[in-house]
């Protein structure tokens, strides 16, 4: 393991991942994934382990898992204790001072990439330079759709989508599958859309840095669709289907009151800066 300040010459990919107690089976899959992709990308990969989870017993939990010697040399981590838990976004933007290579990939530790993910990434940021950030489509473990892109939210959807059972939702379904962008196809070319989900998506670190990366106002959630609304001004937002990922996220409601608290927090301040949409 080594210090931020290690990292003298830029490589072609880096890697963050924001640890708070996140679960240690799902993290060791993740980064067996990543491991996988960066064995397949053949250069040296910088990932930041950016660990808030406050709990010193968790935290050698994290160091044993990453003691297995069966990840490769050219996955370079680095497991960064930090005293406070500032949030999500100012976890990802300790990339900001580092030198960063030909693109981001912002990862949650619940998502599993294709072996090839890095190399094709990689290769679509260089031949679309007019893309500021991407992401991939998303199933959840069962291969259902996860809709990682989105349309601009209403309130109602929102709280809908969070909060209410299955029953309750459907009066508002059409409204749901316009939301979560629903007719996009699952194949093709690279797709613009408005919003993007966090828990995994590639930025160009000239446009990242441009806007000065996440929005450390927010603590959790919404802080990928500001960056996104932001990012607008320096190039496409864009999904791109011919990738996929596993992604084993949950709903806010089903976390604790803690996320709910979070979640409204963060939809509150997200429609004060970009206007609000009830229905």
């Amino acid at each position: 393991m080594s210090d931020l300040s290690d990292l003298t010459s830029a490589p072609a990919v880096t890697v963050t991942v924001v640890l708070c107690r996140s679960d240690l089976g799902r993290l060791g899959a993740t980064l067996s994934s990543l491991d996988r992709a960066v064995q397949r990308l053949e250069q040296r990969t910088p990932l930041y382990l950016i660990d808030h989870s406050l709990d010193e017993h968790y935290s050698d939990e994290v160091r044993a898992l990453l003691s297995d010697p069966g990840y490769s040399s050219l996955l370079d981590i680095q497991h960064l204790v930090r005293t406070r838990n500032p949030g999500f976004g100012s976890g990802h933007n300790s990339i900001l001072s580092l030198p960063m290579g030909d693109c981001h990939l912002i990862l949650n530790p619940d998502v599993e990439l294709q072996d090839d993910f890095l190399i094709r990434v990689r290769q679509t940021m260089a031949e679309q330079s007019d893309v500021a950030v991407l992401a991939p489509r998303g199933t959840d473990e069962l291969g259902k759709e996860e809709y990682l892109a989105k349309r601009y939210p209403s309130v109602l959807v929102l709280l809908m989508r969070a909060f209410a059972p299955g029953w309750l939702q459907k009066p508002v379904q059409k409204q749901m599958s316009r939301y979560e962008l629903q007719d996009l196809p699952i194949s093709g070319p690279l797709q613009d859309v408005p919003l993007l989900s966090g828990c995994c998506m590639v930025v160009q670190p000239r446009a990242f840095r441009a806007v000065g990366g996440f929005d450390e106002r927010f603590f959790l959630y919404f802080e990928d669709y500001d960056l996104c609304m932001r990012l607008l001004s320096e190039g496409r937002v864009v999904r791109d289907p011919s990738h996929l990922i596993v992604h084993h996220g949950g709903q806010a409601a089903r976390k604790g009151w803690r996320h709910i608290l979070w979640f409204l927090r963060g939809g509150l301040r997200f429609f004060n800066s970009w206007g609000w949409r009830w229905v």
